[in-house]
């Protein structure tokens, strides 16, 4: 575990494949890595980011009439502007009740985490 303060803390959630395992990420987080460290509001820090477990935020967008959609996205290092991410065709899930409460829904949210 890494003594750096500054790294980001909470909720650890597992990513999920296709059954063929297919990267359609462009080489994002989820080729290699199967875990996550999901912030936010309303999440406690209880684990912290690691490069095995990778920060990642979810994002409420409104999309078209007035649908919140939620989503994950990679948490861009300090200092550094947040790239654009896509849909790279991996989900993530934690059975923890806060996940759950964060997302506001019980059910995979997927993970936007490919670049071109």
């Amino acid at each position: 575990m890494s003594n750096d303060t500054k790294a980001p803390k909470s909720i650890t959630a597992l990513i999920y494949r296709d059954a063929l395992g297919t990267d359609f990420s462009n080489r994002g987080i989820s080729a290699r890595v199967m875990e996550v460290t999901v912030i936010g509001e309303g999440i406690d820090p209880v684990f912290e980011a690691t490069e095995e477990r990778p920060a990642v935020r979810l994002v409420k967008n409104e999309h078209f009439h007035r649908e919140t959609v939620i989503q994950a996205e990679p948490v861009a290092p300090e200092g550094e502007p947040a790239p654009w991410y896509m849909f790279g065709g991996t989900f993530i899930f934690s059975s923890d009740a806060r996940f759950r409460r964060a997302a506001g829904h019980y059910g995979a949210v997927p993970l936007h985490d490919r670049r071109e």
